[in-house]
């Protein structure tokens, strides 16, 4: 037999010669012990005190007995395993003693079965101790429960989940609620539902059911005065009383709810100004340039209508926009003759012209909100091929909104009128964009806009009065 640890054994006897039996039988049995022989009411009543782990006494001692040693574990509240090991005893007197608490009971002359008796017994006492712990565990944990409960702010009802009616509420509940204990306590909770929306009741129960819990759903709840106040609740399946029940525990997150609405009604305020703001600005820079009066206007709308043809989202739509919006933003940095000169640009001028991405970046990057907008005022000018200003990018290098944008913005810029040239006509535009696909613009998109075009999806955004039939010339627009 596997030992754990030494056995600590009281003997209760006042033969010597029988206790070394015993403790012979132990040591047969395979337990390794410190053992201690006693024959008086004092001298055992000293060592238990000491501790042991099991007590094998004598049925009859001259000064004791069997049953008077039980009787003093008991009162002393100890519980140590007792097993009578006698030379006689009546099967009354042996009953008797199991009755008392005796662990078990054998006769001297059957010694075999004291390893059986002290194993079963020490097991006995495992199981008691665990117990015990157990016990001890849930009294705390129920104190703890108690406790938490009744001093929670928050609303905690406990309900019987068969017949829905309130077993408990706390004062948290009274307090959020309005409904006392005498209110509700043992009323059905369709008497007293405290959910303002019968259909968010129902989700609630029906999650109940279905997972046994409920995690943080916000719902709208009503006071017993009527008003209203929005919560989070949680709630799950507990026994109480060996019957299923709900505790449901609801935090109130009124005053939250209302500062995200002032927070998000805030934001909307901002964007509005902002954009109202984008809007200004490129309207300053249609005006700087009579010729292209309404080009930012109209390659913001184009562009976003390409975007969501391609499946772009909204909130990555709400950057293109602006992007659009400010694509020649960096053009305010250009002198008015180069801009408005009536002639082709000298090659000075043109690397002057070429900077304006640069100088969008400069421009833009300092506004934090901006910086996810800069794609497009950055990158409109790179070319499929590599070939293009500022930085050469190649393929994919270049952002998708910014190769949306261009194929755009070409469209619209050769259609347009320009200080040094006409429009051109529709029909040679295009030709131009094909031309083009897989050198200036993405494969791809170049297939998606002549899509989108021939479904006519551009015609309210088209240039007016550009029908004269002159081809493209290559050329920077």
């Amino acid at each position: 037999m596997a030992q754990e640890k030494t056995l600590k054994v009281l003997i209760l006897e006042d033969r010597p010669s029988d206790a070394e039996l015993i403790l012979y039988e132990l040591k047969r049995a395979g337990y390794e012990y410190d053992s201690q022989r006693v024959d008086t009411r004092e001298a055992y009543q000293a060592a238990i005190q000491n501790g042991a782990d099991i007590i094998l006494a004598d049925y009859n001692l001259p000064q004791f007995t069997a049953m008077q040693a039980i009787h003093l574990l008991q009162e002393s509240n100890l519980d140590i395993p007792l097993i009578v090991v006698t030379g006689s005893i009546s099967e009354e007197a042996a009953v008797e003693t199991m009755k008392q608490g005796a662990a078990d009971y054998l006769l001297k002359d059957r010694l075999s079965r004291l390893g059986q008796a002290v194993q079963r017994a020490l097991q006995e006492k495992k199981l008691r101790d665990e117990k015990r712990l157990a016990d001890q565990a849930l009294r705390i944990s129920e104190d703890k429960f108690s406790k938490a409960f009744h001093i929670s702010p928050d609303a905690i009802a406990i309900l019987e989940l068969e017949e829905s009616r309130y077993i408990e509420i706390n004062d948290g509940f009274t307090r959020l609620t309005g409904f006392t204990p005498e209110d509700v306590v043992g009323k059905n909770n369709l008497m007293f539902t405290i959910f303002a929306n019968m259909d968010e009741s129902e989700r609630f129960h029906q999650a109940i059911r279905e997972t046994q819990e409920v995690h943080n759903m916000e719902a709208v709840f009503k006071n017993k005065d009527g008003t209203l106040w929005i919560g989070l609740v949680s709630a799950r399946i507990i026994e109480v009383n060996n019957s299923p029940s709900i505790i449901a525990i609801i935090r109130d997150i009124t005053e939250r709810k209302r500062s995200e609405l002032e927070l998000q009604r805030a934001h909307t305020d901002l964007a509005e100004a902002y954009d109202a703001t984008i809007e200004g600005w490129s309207r300053v820079l249609d005006l700087r340039d009579k010729e292209t009066e309404g080009h930012t206007q109209r390659v913001a709308e184009m562009t976003i209508r390409l975007a969501r043809a391609l499946g772009v989202d909204d909130e990555q739509i709400v950057h293109i926009r602006r992007g659009a919006l400010l694509h020649d933003i960096g053009k305010m940095a250009i002198p008015n003759q180069i801009l408005e000169k009536p002639g082709p640009l000298t090659e000075n001028e043109w690397q002057l012209m070429r900077k304006h991405p640069d100088f969008a970046y400069q421009m833009l990057y300092p506004i934090a909100y901006l910086r996810p907008a800069l794609d497009i005022p950055y990158c409109h000018h790179e070319r499929w091929d590599g070939s293009g200003y500022p930085r050469q990018l190649k393929g994919d290098q270049i952002p998708l909104a910014a190769r949306i944008f261009t194929i755009v913005d070409v469209w619209d810029a050769l259609r347009s009128d320009r200080p040094y040239r006409q429009g051109c006509s529709e029909e040679s535009v295009l030709d131009y964009i094909r031309e083009n696909k897989g050198i200036q613009f993405d494969p791809a998109l170049v297939d998606a806009f002549l899509d989108l075009h021939k479904k006519n999806a551009f015609t309210d955004t088209q240039v007016s009065g550009q029908s004269r039939g002159l081809k493209v010339v290559p050329n920077n627009h």
